[in-house]
C-alpha cells in the first residue's frame, strides 16, 4: 500500500486481509502474506491485488499443481469477495 493511501482505506484493506482464511490452514491472508500489496484506483474504481504466490515448481507433480491452481483460484475468488463487500461496484484485479 501506498504511504498516500487514506486511513480509512488502509483500515479497510488490513481489516479484509485479516479476515478472509486460507482454506487448509485457517490463517488469515495477513498473517500468511500471500497478498503483497493493493493497489487503490479511486478515479477508475479499481483495486488490484498483487498477489504473492510462490513459482510452481518444474518438478511438481502435475496433480499437485492443479490442487494448488485451485486453491489460489479459491483465495482470490474469497479475496475478491471481501473487497467487494467494502467496495461494492468496484472492479478487482489480479496481478
Amino acid at each position: 500500500m501506498s504511504a498516500e493511501l487514506p486511513m480509512d482505506i488502509r483500515g479497510k484493506f488490513d481489516a479484509i486481509l485479516d479476515r478472509v482464511k486460507e482454506p487448509q490452514s485457517e490463517l488469515s491472508l495477513a498473517e500468511l502474506g500471500l497478498v503483497k500489496k493493493l493497489t487503490y484506483f479511486k478515479a477508475e474504481k479499481t483495486i488490484v491485488a498483487h498477489m504473492n504466490y510462490g513459482k510452481p515448481d518444474a518438478a511438481e507433480c502435475p496433480a499437485c499443481r492443479v490442487a494448488t491452481d485451485m486453491m489460489k483460484d479459491s483465495i482470490d475468488r474469497d479475496l475478491k469477495a471481501a473487497i467487494l463487500e467494502d467496495f461494492p461496484g468496484w472492479t478487482i484485479e489480479f496481478a
